[in-house]
This record gives structure tokens, C-alpha cells and sequence, in this order.
């Protein structure tokens, strides 16, 4: 990472599900770097996703809800807390909160709540951090390959074709997302106005069909 974007990476093992693993994260970048001008937050899903409504169980309401919820609590108050400069934070979820799907209904309901976070959280400290929520299409990541990969074990059918069909399709593009769109979508947020604070952003290439307001 160091050599093919030129940055100095500082490792740090952690879980956000864990409680104290956030806070002691941004304590150890602020002792490291200074200070957290911008922070993006990548959750993932839970360990045993994709799994239905009828499957999950007690552990996995639990379990979405320290690492959805709990650690962008700590994540903010750490950073209002320890920070010495006002941080730009943007939070990544998914476009499916407002269409939960059946396969992801653990993850999609419980980071509904983000949005919830973000506003609050904007509200509460705006002299320390400004919250983004970017609710994210689908793009072409390890994760969401091993997810879609586990879907179409289930059904018997080969990767492609529902990645295809159920993924790409979902937009009029007909298309998942580049990682270097991704990468630029990042770049305008951490650089935009202040007062896109406590803002939610969809970039999802309009595979939703729910119009937010």
C-alpha cells in the first residue's frame, strides 16, 4: 500500500465489535500522526451473513449491533474526546438500508441506524468532527464477491451469474461501481464544503429505487 499510493501506513490490529478497540485506535493516531484530519469507517458484515430472517439468531443481532452501531459511538466521542483537530468522517453503508435484502436483512436493518448516528452526532459536536453517511451501490470488492459467492453456493448457481443478475442488473447502467469512482467520491467528500455536515450521500448508480427526501 505504502509504495502504490505513496502514504505511510501505520498497522494497527483491531475489532470493531470489541469495545475499547475504537477508542484505543484513535488515541494511538493521534499519538502517531498528530492528529485525525479525516477518518473513513468500513464495516463489512457480520461473520455469518448472508443468512435469512428465519436463521438468524440472538448473537447476530448482537454482534450487528456492536459493529454498526457501538463503534461509531465510540468512534465519535474518541475523536471529540482525544482529537486535536476537527475530523472529517465518513461513514460507508449501503444504499439496501431502505431495501433491506433477505440475505443481508441482519446488517441492512441495524446500519439504518447510521443515519441516525451521523445527525446526532452533528448536531452534538460540530467543532470537533463532521460526519458523512455514504450509502454506497455495489462495487466489486473481495467482500461482496465472498458474500455474493456464499448466495450462489446456497441456490447452486455460479458466481457470475447471479452477480450478474442480482448486483449489476439492479442498475440501469448495468454495471457494478469502479474502485476508482469509489476512490474519487472519497477524495470530493474528505475535500467538500463544511457545510456538508452531517450530510447523507448516495452513490449507488441508482440501483435503489427509493427516492430519499
Amino acid at each position: 500500500m505504502e509504495d502504490s499510493f505513496g502514504v505511510v501506513v501505520e498497522p494497527l490490529v483491531g475489532d470493531l465489535r470489541v469495545k475499547g478497540h475504537v477508542e484505543a485506535a484513535v488515541k494511538h493516531a493521534v499519538e502517531v500522526l498528530g492528529g485525525v484530519n479525516a477518518a473513513v469507517t468500513a464495516y463489512g458484515n457480520i461473520s455469518r451473513e448472508p443468512l435469512t430472517l428465519r436463521e438468524a439468531e440472538w448473537e447476530d443481532w448482537i454482534e450487528a449491533a456492536a459493529l454498526y452501531l457501538a463503534s461509531t459511538s465510540s468512534l465519535f466521542k474518541a475523536l471529540a474526546s482525544y482529537n486535536p483537530v476537527k475530523s472529517t468522517v465518513i461513514l460507508l453503508s449501503s444504499f439496501t438500508v431502505a431495501e433491506p435484502m433477505d440475505p443481508l436483512i441482519v446488517s441492512d436493518s441495524v446500519r439504518a441506524g447510521l443515519s441516525r448516528l451521523v445527525k446526532s452526532a452533528a448536531r452534538l459536536y460540530p467543532e470537533k468532527i463532521r460526519p458523512i453517511l455514504l450509502l454506497l451501490g455495489s462495487f466489486r470488492t473481495p467482500g461482496a464477491l465472498k458474500t455474493v459467492g456464499r448466495i450462489a453456493e446456497v441456490r447452486g448457481e455460479e458466481l457470475e451469474s447471479v452477480w450478474r443478475r442480482e448486483v449489476e442488473m439492479l442498475s440501469p447502467l448495468a454495471r457494478s461501481g469502479r474502485l476508482e469512482e469509489f476512490e474519487e467520491v472519497i477524495r470530493l467528500l474528505v475535500k467538500s464544503p463544511e457545510y456538508m455536515h452531517g450530510a447523507i450521500v448516495v452513490f449507488d448508480g441508482a440501483s435503489g429505487r427509493v427516492a430519499w427526501p
